[in-house]
């Protein structure tokens, strides 16, 4: 890896975000004052989260499990959270894309081939003022375990989906390459690229889709998403609808 990324591999931790967090200082003191992005990685997680506290589920040693701590410092504001966001979904379908594996983004991170979640991302933020001071990107994308237990989003890896095993240090290699590309644009403002791509790259965009919010089911079409990460629905009565996160379920 380049200098300036920073790779801490452990063998098992409880959570690789809770690991970034508390060590963050420390990290950084290891990464050496050249590094912009350092990573926990772990083959083994005990207590993995996912987007609004669910549980992340992996067998060890077979995924893809990993922390991405970022200090962007005054060049990433509060107001442009979701553009990072992005920026890491749009980096995991270029990484899949390498390996021939074209995905799907379901807003607002999660990736998926077909109907099938291939991997999840959560966020945590700490902000100071109107920029945005640390950022810890957690990453689970399924590699090479091939049983999940039974829930509601029927899981796929990459080894399912390519018939042989993936080496996991190679996937890493790829996706912090494809992701330090896209940071940097962020960070020197060319975001109109990255959030084209995302649009782009929504499962069902510009498609008449079954949806459900607090009064029930409707059909809609997304047109977008706005700047703070809003879900923007079209139904077919015109209304244009505004969604945050868990308040709109998409049927896959």
């Amino acid at each position: 890896m380049e200098d300036d990324v920073f790779v801490k591999l452990l063998d098992t931790v409880d959570s690789t975000n809770r690991y970034a967090k508390d060590e963050a200082d420390e990290l950084w003191r290891e990464a050496g004052c050249g590094a912009r992005i350092a990573v926990v990685a772990a083959r083994m997680q005990t207590a993995g989260r996912g987007q609004r506290g669910n549980v992340w589920l992996s067998q060890g040693g077979r995924n893809l499990l990993l922390s991405i701590l970022l200090r962007p410092g005054d060049r990433l504001l509060v107001k442009e959270q979701f553009c990072l966001s992005q920026t890491v979904a749009v980096a995991l379908h270029k990484a899949m894309s390498r390996y021939g594996i074209e995905t799907l983004l379901k807003w607002p991170n999660d990736i998926y081939v077909g109907r099938r979640k291939l991997a999840g991302v959560l966020i945590e933020l700490d902000f100071s003022g109107q920029y945005i001071e640390q950022a810890i990107i957690g990453i689970g994308l399924n590699v090479n375990q091939e049983q999940f237990p039974v829930m509601d989003r029927v899981p796929v890896s990459m080894k399912m989906l390519l018939g042989k095993e993936v080496a996991t240090d190679d996937v890493l290699e790829v996706l912090l390459d494809e992701f330090k590309g896209l940071y940097n644009e962020l960070l020197c403002g060319n975001v109109a690229p990255i959030v084209s791509e995302y649009e782009r790259l929504l499962l069902g965009y510009g498609e008449h889709r079954l949806y459900k919010d607090s009064d029930g089911e409707f059909y809609a079409v997304i047109e977008g998403v706005s700047p703070i990460g809003q879900l923007l629905l079209r139904r077919n009565d015109g209304t244009l609808l505004r969604y945050s996160f868990k308040e709109v379920e998409q049927f896959v």
